[in-house]
């Protein structure tokens, strides 16, 4: 597969009393693709990227806040559901899912935290701010009130992400779970058949009520990319999907350091995606002259926002991007709505005044080639063969047949996938018993009988031993060819 294509999307701010529902969004996004597609030569998407914000949240006074942001993670899975089902038959690992700073709790926040009197010495009052600065402290300073909070229950500070991953584990049946030990926060989605591997962080490390800033535990950030290294030496491309921008005003603060990108790109990560910025962007990152080593910083509008969280000049947006490892390039295609109505987005090119159009070209990282041996590749098939993915089996080693435990995997995948015209093509002429009474099988279930009958015709000179099996296949044919 030299094109692999990913659905972008980003603050998708799902809410029970949003002005636009889930069926009408759907729907607009699933005719949107079908105007792209055909009218624009983009190809369908291969897997979705969601980079947070996947509800709105709820405020951290709100005195029926665990059940308002209930019933909006319902919403969000409905979503999720529903976009796995017109997007990609039901495949919920074609979809990937980061956290961003809608999705924390608030009120468990608050319930973690307490007030501090204020120090009425000077110093004392000097003393406390600065502990608020220090790295992984538990003090947090409301502005508003001009007081400085404690976070006195670290157990219930880490709950602050416990309703997103009741929706995370939900709406992975299980087969996913979202830790809340934030070295732990991480996700590694695998997809052998289109050499890619995608990493989902969460930005939300501190991040809370009053402390707007994001951050990604290094830990995880290690640990993931310990994980990922083998896959790029094996030729995967690495992407990384978190929520917070990576860069902001002279007086924001709601941002992630960008220094993190330098562990991504020592680990060879050359593509990453965020949100949070509500508008469509690129960015190419280099820390050192070395024009190798980059990473481009892709950034989705977002999908559900209302007017008053757009940025001036930008409407709701979403992003397609197509990744083309044969020419060395990638392309980034942002949709806009082009409507005024909010409860039934139309979907179109969006004009960028940065793309100076609706799409921009970044460099995609040369491809690996170091070698795999064949007993590895028929290894990692033969697993996305028991785990029910032929497709993805067949799709890794098609180009690698030549080796006998390899060829012997294809064949499995595709009896499995009832591809007889491709065994055909694989098996013919047959080398062995075993290829023989397959062929023969295929055969029949093409309704060939002029090739079945060369076939079992040819059998002394293209096999080189004649077992009882075949030679009772050979008869069945026989039966089966009278009067054909």
């Amino acid at each position: 597969m030299t094109k692999t294509t990913i659905l972008h999307l980003s603050d998708l701010h799902r809410d029970s009393g949003s002005r636009i529902k889930t069926q009408p969004l759907l729907s607009s996004l699933y005719r949107d693709r079908k105007r792209y597609t055909e009218n624009e030569g983009i190809p369908k998407p291969d897997i979705a990227v969601i980079s947070g914000d996947i509800v709105y949240g709820v405020r951290g006074d709100d005195p029926d806040g665990d059940r308002n942001l209930e019933l909006q993670y319902e919403e969000a899975y409905e979503t999720l559901a529903g976009l796995a089902e017109r997007f990609f038959d039901g495949d919920r690992e074609r979809i990937v899912v980061a956290p961003g700073n809608h999705d924390i709790s608030m009120p468990h926040v608050l319930r973690a935290m307490k007030r501090l009197d204020t120090p009425p010495d000077d110093d004392k009052r000097r003393m406390l701010i600065q502990k608020v600065w220090e790295d992984d402290s538990r003090y947090r300073l409301n502005i508003p009130e001009m007081s400085v909070y404690e976070i006195i229950n670290q157990t219930v500070y880490h709950q602050r992400l416990e309703p997103y991953a009741k929706f995370y584990d939900r709406f992975y049946e299980g087969k996913r779970k979202f830790s809340l030990n934030p070295k732990e926060q991480y996700s590694i989605h695998e997809y052998p058949e289109l050499d890619l591997c995608v990493v989902a962080f969460s930005s939300c490390l501190e991040n809370d009520l009053f402390n707007r800033t994001g951050a990604i535990s290094a830990e995880a950030i290690n640990n993931a990319m310990d994980e990922v290294a083998p896959k790029v030496e094996r030729g995967a491309l690495a992407i990384s999907v978190w929520h917070h921008s990576i860069q902001g005003g002279p007086k924001e603060n709601d941002y992630i350091d960008s220094d993190f990108l330098r562990l991504l790109m020592d680990s060879d990560c050359s593509i990453g995606m965020h949100g949070h910025q509500h508008r469509s962007g690129l960015l190419e990152n280099r820390f050192s002259p070395d024009v190798q080593r980059h990473i481009s910083v892709i950034s989705a509008g977002t999908l559900c926002g209302g007017p008053r969280s757009l940025p001036t000049g930008r409407m709701r947006g979403y992003n397609v991007v197509v990744l083309d490892r044969e020419a060395g390039y990638g392309t980034v295609h942002v949709r806009a709505m082009t409507n005024n109505d909010f409860s039934a987005p139309i979907w179109e090119r969006g004009y960028v005044s940065e793309f100076s159009g609706s799409s921009i070209q970044f460099a995609l990282a040369k491809k690996r080639v170091q070698s795999i041996s064949p007993f590895e590749l028929a290894a990692k098939a033969d697993e996305l063969l028991r785990n029910g993915q032929a497709i993805e089996a067949y799709e890794l080693i098609r180009n690698h047949t030549q080796n006998q435990w390899v060829r012997a995997i294809a064949v499995k995948a595709l009896i499995n996938l009832e591809e007889w015209g491709e065994i055909v093509d694989l098996l013919t002429p047959p080398a062995s018993d075993t290829d023989f009474l397959i062929l023969s099988e295929a055969y029949e279930n093409l309704l060939d009988w002029p090739s079945l009958r060369t076939l079992i015709s040819s059998i002394d000179s293209e096999i080189p031993s004649g077992s009882a099996a075949v030679r009772m296949r050979i008869q069945q044919c026989q039966i089966l060819l009278r009067g054909k």
